[in-house]
């Protein structure tokens, strides 16, 4: 079991190039495709949503700074693929044309209309689907795209929040709290598993029996995988932010988690502890729900 087609969205911004620049590296180490994705915001279409209870004037104003900063996006977008695929050699094909399985290969495709849908159509028809974190300063909100990914597709999310390390799978921290999703999580993870120079399972609060972190230990073993376990107590800490310190302690590359939502005023709602730590994780983050 390994990877055969990942999805990499590349919004045009400094992030977008580190989640690029991680796809490409899962390309080659798994010897797989990498399609990646620009969507271009149509300034037309927000005309709805931005338009409520302003003038025409501040409307048009809005408008025509989408646009530039659309612009703008799009243009860093495909110099980026460029920069890290074009000029470095990597084989470049067609977003229609077909790869044999396992072949490194990478297409780029641009289209106008809204990520999250564009993310939930194309990310079911691929194994992972790969997308940044913007900066704390960007007025980009990924949270529909990743909800998007997390909830409509079927598959595996991995966010990139900063500058990817070096090494993706030195040392893996698997947050467990014997939860369902969490089970999904480490099933869809185990190609990485499997790689990882280190598998720590980093736990806090009672499991039942079955789902204790020795039993996920003693599964990963049948899989050819050796995990330690990493017990801790958040004491006054939310729950995220003592998971995200332990992963940091373990000096882990990679954190793989569950993705909890749940859905009343909008279509998806990650969960309290998930929305922590995608907003504040400095490593890479792959998810499952």
């Amino acid at each position: 079991m390994g990877l055969s087609k990942v999805l990499a969205i590349v919004d045009g911004t400094p992030a977008g190039a580190h989640a690029l620049t991680t796809a490409l590296n899962l390309g080659r180490r798994f010897s797989c495709r990498i399609d990646v994705l620009h969507v271009e915001i149509d300034p037309e279409a927000s005309i709805p949503i931005l338009g409520d209870g302003m003038s025409g004037t501040v409307v048009a104003q809005m408008i025509d700074s989408l646009r530039e900063t659309s612009e703008a996006r799009r243009i860093e977008a495909s110099r980026m693929f460029d920069e890290l695929c074009v000029a470095k050699g990597v084989p470049v094909v067609e977003a229609s044309e077909p790869l044999k399985d396992g072949s490194f290969g990478v297409s780029f495709s641009h289209i106008v209309g809204v990520e999250a849908d564009e993310v939930s159509s194309r990310g079911r028809l691929a194994d992972l689907i790969v997308l940044a974190r913007p900066a704390a300063d960007s007025e980009l909100d990924l949270s529909p795209s990743v909800d998007a990914a997390l909830f409509n597709t079927g598959h595996p999310v991995l966010v990139v929040s900063a500058a990817p390390p070096e090494k993706l799978l030195e040392t893996v921290a698997i947050a467990w709290d014997g939860s369902r999703e969490a089970a999904r999580a480490v099933t869809v993870a185990l190609p990485f598993l499997k790689q990882a120079s280190k598998v720590f399972v980093v736990t806090a609060g009672s499991t039942s029996v079955m789902s204790a972190p020795s039993q996920l230990a003693n599964f990963l073993v049948g899989h050819g995988i050796s995990a330690k376990i990493w017990a801790f107590t958040p004491d006054d800490k939310p729950t995220g932010k003592a998971i995200l310190a332990e992963t940091e302690k373990a000096g882990a590359t990679l954190m793989v988690m569950g993705g909890y939502g749940h859905s009343r005023f909008r279509e998806m709602v990650l969960g309290g502890v998930t929305r922590t730590v995608l907003n504040e994780a400095d490593l890479p983050v792959f998810m499952a729900h």
